[in-house]
C-alpha cells in the first residue's frame, strides 16, 4: 500500500523546525562514517514527514504525543534511513581502495 505525500504538513514551522533538528542529531551521530551529512538528512526528513501525515497530524493533535513524540519516530526512521545507507556502502568498494588493491597487487 503507496502512501501519497501531503506537503501541507510542511508549512507548519514547528514541524520544519523538528525535521532540522532531527536532521542535526542524526548528521552529528553518524559523522564519524560519512553516511548522511546535515542537508541530506534535512531533506530526507522533510520527505519523511511529508509522506506520512498520518503521524504528524496525530502527534499534533494529541498534547500526550506532541512534538516529542514526532521528533522521536523521525529520528528513529531516519535511523533506518542511515542504516539503509551505510550497508550499501559497506557493499561497494571506493574507487580509491580499488586502486590501493590493484597497486599492491603489482607489486
Amino acid at each position: 500500500m503507496t502512501t501519497s505525500a501531503d506537503w501541507r504538513v510542511l508549512d507548519l514551522p514547528a514541524v520544519v523546525a523538528l525535521a532540522g533538528r532531527a536532521a542535526r542529531r542524526i548528521a552529528d551521530g553518524y559523522e564519524d562514517t560519512l553516511t548522511m551529512e546535515y542537508e541530506d538528512a534535512r531533506q530526507e526528513a522533510l520527505i519523511i514527514l511529508a509522506t506520512k501525515p498520518g503521524m504528524v497530524n496525530e502527534c499534533l493533535a494529541d498534547p500526550a504525543l506532541g512534538l516529542g513524540v514526532l521528533y522521536h519516530r523521525l529520528v528513529l526512521d531516519l535511523v533506518d534511513r542511515v542504516k539503509t545507507e551505510a550497508k550499501r556502502r559497506i557493499r561497494h568498494t571506493s574507487y580509491e581502495a580499488a586502486c590501493e588493491a590493484a597497486e599492491r597487487g603489482r607489486v
